[in-house]
């Protein structure tokens, strides 16, 4: 019995590579501007109104973490959805980063269920997170 693979793409490597790279400085960039910011009001402002600052700043960056949970969530959803409609994993027009060994019927199925589940606990997360920052917002003021 042979096991159909489905190509790594090149392209996508790159492209991917270059993300994750630009991701990186840039999370390197905002911790270094976060502790500027921080060691400037720490000499600037009262104990008081430092911690509603820093609420603030949490709260926004709550939000932030939260959008990207609703990203990732509604991607999981587009692909389970691709999964279930074609019981294949991965679906046939999309484009992997490896040599990925081709599902069929009842696996890809099962791969796309658990991808809806993800999505579902993604989304849970982004609400949680929700609910997390507007407490920080309205004990902030």
């Amino acid at each position: 019995m042979t096991t159909d693979i489905q190509p790594a793409d090149r392209r996508v490597r790159r492209v991917t590579a270059v993300v994750l790279a630009l991701a990186a400085l840039a999370a390197i960039i905002l911790v270094f501007a976060f502790q500027h910011w921080m060691t400037h009001l720490a000499d600037r402002l009262p104990t008081g109104q430092l911690i509603v600052q820093l609420r603030r700043g949490i709260g926004l960056a709550m939000i932030a973490s939260g959008l990207c949970l609703l990203l990732l969530a509604g991607y999981a959803a587009w692909l389970a959805r691709a999964t279930l409609e074609q019981r294949r994993w991965p679906p046939a027009s999309w484009r992997v980063l490896h040599d990925t060994p081709i599902r069929h019927d009842e696996v890809a199925k099962l791969i796309g269920r658990r991808l809806n589940i993800a999505a579902l606990v993604l989304t849970l997360l982004a609400v949680a997170t929700a609910v997390l920052s507007w407490r920080l917002f309205a004990v902030a003021h």
